[in-house]
């Protein structure tokens, strides 16, 4: 949405005149209570200071348990409840009889083409002798789309709470939806971590190097332009709830805390910053990111409940055992059936993910959980729209608006042929494309520069000098495609571990090509290979230092176990080779 457009209805609204009533509310009038989805203490629990609850959660695992154990906890937690609460949305599908009957065929062919998609690779996996994490490369495909639902989410749960608002319906969400995009689009640009990151998994795993082509210092503008936006749209929002308040319309404290609480965590624990370096040195963002999606988790199982009973009461919800649970009236009855519903939930999320020697059923388990996530943001996208008139009734205190739609006219119902088809563009295309770049991956040596260089001195030890000649080319070849890559990361995020990564390359690189190469070419090093060997050391001796003034860990692919001490003792000898004019 354009910047251009809140400012406008601002300004536009700000100049009515005072006597057109479409856009006043007498102050005699009565102010309305606030709309809740369960009731004012559940919501502050489970929704509203549920970021704030989590976090403190999270920070007390990680100071009793110590930071390895208590971030492994909340990731753990993370990772559980994510699958968990998957099962609510599919209970919704079944239990509303006229959302089923209405997009019966999307409900019903939604999981084949991701599922059959996803058993296919894994078998190929399996049949190859792969190893079964290989399958994670699809996941690329979630975590793209993991970011807009969680959004989406927050942006429904204050359009709730703003129920009784009567400014202009239009201005009202598109302000909303203004300062909610604008925050989260500044916070995961200035993570550090989630671009960077996604951007390498795309090279890693599905052999997309749109990392290499990005320009330089384009995290630096993006982290700037998207701060001053936030800036900007925050002093929109401000005049626009100061022209709330002038005109008597309702203002809504409860979503105006959801909005603080929730992107003042996220803020806080995506982002680098001196508050929480201090409080928890070894919090990084997986953490943050765990931590805020607990969240994410309690406020859906909430708002599924309160969708759930409602239609049971209004008589809309289908027969049997699902009407039995959400037709409980007495609080004992509602306490047993709340137990159950979400005890079912985190069984589903627990028996998902859990780790399994056997490679079939881990593959049978990754084939279901791949397809549930995909279908729960898939389902979402459209079942949760409050512009249909079930939303609103079943949401909100008072009955829908007018201008609301039900979904039974919201466009035709879709043949079986046609619902194949278009998710077959919508599901295919995209695990495709993926699948296309992770063969490229898995159809090369599958070994990273660092075992290649292990393989050749084990070989030259055991005799084998031209076979280690050989591997020897293959970790020089691999050394220098790995460079760029390096460089453009720590570019993107200047962390111990990326800057620990480039110096261990600058180092072997140089090695292999000014000694090691020209060595295995008969040609004897000169002292211009020596001097270029020099100059590179040093520049890795830097990096290194650098990243040992940082108590992030330097762990990275290849040397995930790499500790402080470790990292030392290897600056310490390269330090020593500079000193060394014989070295060669």
């Amino acid at each position: 949405m354009s910047m251009i457009d809140p400012l406008t209805k601002v300004t536009t609204a700000l100049g009515l005149a005072h006597n057109q009533s479409a856009f006043f509310v007498s102050s005699s009038r009565r102010r309305p209570g606030q709309n809740w989805v369960l009731d004012p203490l559940q919501d502050t629990l489970l929704i509203i200071a549920a970021p704030l609850i989590a976090l403190a959660l999270a920070l007390v695992a990680m100071q009793h348990y110590g930071a390895q154990k208590g971030a492994a906890l909340v990731i753990t937690a993370h990772i559980v409840l994510t699958v968990a609460h998957h099962m609510p949305t599919f209970i919704r599908i079944y239990g509303d009889v006229d959302l089923f009957r209405r997009f019966k065929w999307s409900f019903i062919l939604g999981p084949v083409i991701p599922l059959l998609f996803s058993a296919g690779v894994l078998i190929y996996l399996n049949l190859r002798a792969y190893p079964v994490e290989y399958f994670l490369y699809l996941y690329i495909f979630l975590s793209l789309w993991d970011p807009w639902h969680f959004l989406r989410q927050h942006f429904g749960f204050m359009r709730i709470y703003d129920r009784h608002n009567m400014a202009p319906r239009a201005l009202a969400s598109n302000m909303d939806w203004a300062i909610c995009g604008v925050w989260f689009a500044h916070i995961m640009i200035a993570s550090a971590d989630w671009i960077p990151g996604l951007l390498e998994d795309l090279y890693r795993s599905a052999h997309m190097p749109v990392l290499l082509v990005l320009p330089a210092g384009v995290m630096d503008f993006l982290r700037g332009f998207s701060w001053w936006a936030a800036v900007l749209t925050t002093g929109i929002y401000t005049l626009y709830l100061a022209w709330c308040v002038r005109r008597g319309f309702y203002l809504s404290f409860a979503k105006l805390a959801l909005l603080i609480c929730t992107f003042g965590v996220m803020y806080f624990t995506y982002t680098p910053n001196v508050w929480m370096a201090q409080l928890v040195p070894e919090w990084s963002f997986k953490v943050g990111f765990a931590t805020v999606g607990v969240v994410h988790m309690t406020q859906y199982l909430a708002i599924v409940w309160r969708y759930d009973r409602r239609i049971a009461e209004q008589g809309r919800a289908r027969t049997g055992t699902f009407n039995w649970l959400h037709s409980r009236s007495s609080r004992w009855g509602i306490a047993l059936a709340a137990t159950t519903y979400i005890g079912f939930c985190v069984a589903y999320g627990d028996l998902i993910t859990t780790q399994f020697d056997n490679r079939w059923l881990m593959s049978c388990l990754l084939a279901v959980g791949f397809t549930s996530t995909l279908m729960h943001y898939y389902f979402d996208g459209f079942i949760w729209r409050m512009r249909h008139s079930q939303n609103s009734n079943a949401l909100a205190a008072v009955e829908a608006e007018k201008d609301t739609s039900s979904w039974w006219n919201n466009g035709t119902a879709l043949s079986p042929g046609n619902v194949l088809l278009r998710q077959l563009i919508y599901f295919g295309l995209p695990m495709a494309a993926l699948t296309w770049g992770a063969l490229q991956v898995w159809q090369g040596s599958g070994q990273s520069y660092i075992q290649q260089m292990y393989r050749a001195q084990m070989l030259s030890q055991q005799g084998d000098h031209a076979a280690a000649t050989e591997m020897a080319r293959k970790a020089y070849a691999s050394m220098r495609k790995e460079i760029p890559l390096a460089q453009k990361l720590l570019e993107l995020k200047a962390s111990a571990a990326n800057q620990a990564q480039l110096a261990f390359l600058l180092y072997n690189e140089s090695l292999y090509r000014n000694h090691i190469m020209p060595t295995l070419d008969g040609i004897p090093p000169s002292s211009e290979d020596a001097q270029n060997h020099f100059v590179h050391v040093r520049r890795a001796v830097e990096l290194m230092e650098t990243a040992l003034q940082q108590s992030t860990s330097l762990a990275h692919p290849g040397r995930e176990q790499l500790s402080h001490a470790d990292a030392e003792a290897i600056a310490a000898s390269w330090r020593r080779t500079l000193f060394n004019s014989n070295s060669f």
